[in-house]
C-alpha cells in the first residue's frame, strides 16, 4: 500500500466522520481532541481563506472579542452570565440562554434546542423550553419572536429572536439600566 493512498483514505475517513456531526463547534472539539490525542499542533489557518479568525473557547464556541457595549460586563462562559442573572423561573432561564446566544455571541437568531442544551449542560434545564418561549412571546410587549419553524410536527426545530424588550428584560436582571443600546436593538424596535 502506498503512503499517499493511506493518507488519502485517512482524509476521506475524517471528512466522512466530520460530516456526520451537526455543527462547526462540535467539529472543532473533535479536531482539537484528535490533535491533542496524537500530540500534533494544528497549523496556522491559511490567511487567504480566513482573514479574521474568530476566537474559540475550549468547548468550541465562538468567543466574542468584546462586549456589544463597551461598558457591559464580559462573560467568557455561559455559566458566568447565568450566575450574574441568577434566574429563578423557567422563563428567566430561557431568556438568559437566549441573551447569551444573541447579545453576547452576536447571533441574529437561535434555535430553541441551543438554549435548551446550554441550560442542560450547566445543570439548569427547564421542563419545557417551548412552553417557556411561548410564554415569552405572549408577554406584552413580547420578549421573543419566532422567526422560523422547520418541520411540520409540534416538536420541530424553531428559530427565535429576542426582541428589544427581551434584551432589556435580561439587561435589567444584570443590573444594566437605561435603554437598550442600538447595537442590541432588534430591527422592529420603535424609534
Amino acid at each position: 500500500m502506498n503512503v499517499d493512498d493511506a493518507e488519502i483514505r485517512a482524509m476521506g475517513s475524517v471528512v466522512s466522520a466530520l460530516n456526520e456531526l451537526e455543527d462547526d463547534a462540535t467539529r472543532a472539539r473533535v479536531l482539537r481532541w484528535a490533535a491533542e490525542r496524537f500530540g500534533i499542533s494544528a497549523p496556522a489557518p491559511n490567511p487567504a481563506t480566513n482573514v479574521n479568525p474568530p476566537e474559540v473557547n475550549d468547548d468550541g464556541r465562538v468567543r466574542t472579542k468584546s462586549p456589544a457595549v463597551p461598558t457591559d460586563p464580559v462573560f467568557d462562559d455561559f455559566v458566568d452570565l447565568f450566575d450574574a442573572v441568577d434566574p429563578k423561573t423557567d422563563l428567566d432561564k430561557v431568556l438568559t440562554g437566549a441573551y447569551w446566544l444573541q447579545a453576547v455571541n452576536a447571533q441574529p437568531s437561535w434555535q430553541s434546542a441551543k438554549v435548551n442544551n446550554l441550560l442542560k449542560d450547566t445543570g439548569h434545564g427547564v421542563s419545557n423550553v417551548t412552553k417557556a418561549l411561548t410564554a415569552a412571546q405572549n408577554k406584552s410587549p413580547a420578549l421573543v419572536r419566532q422567526m422560523a419553524k422547520s418541520g411540520r410536527a409540534a416538536q420541530s426545530w424553531k428559530t427565535y429572536k429576542l426582541t428589544t424588550s427581551g434584551i432589556s428584560y435580561t439587561r435589567k436582571k444584570l443590573g444594566l439600566t437605561g435603554s437598550v443600546p442600538v447595537v442590541l436593538a432588534d430591527d422592529e424596535a420603535e424609534s
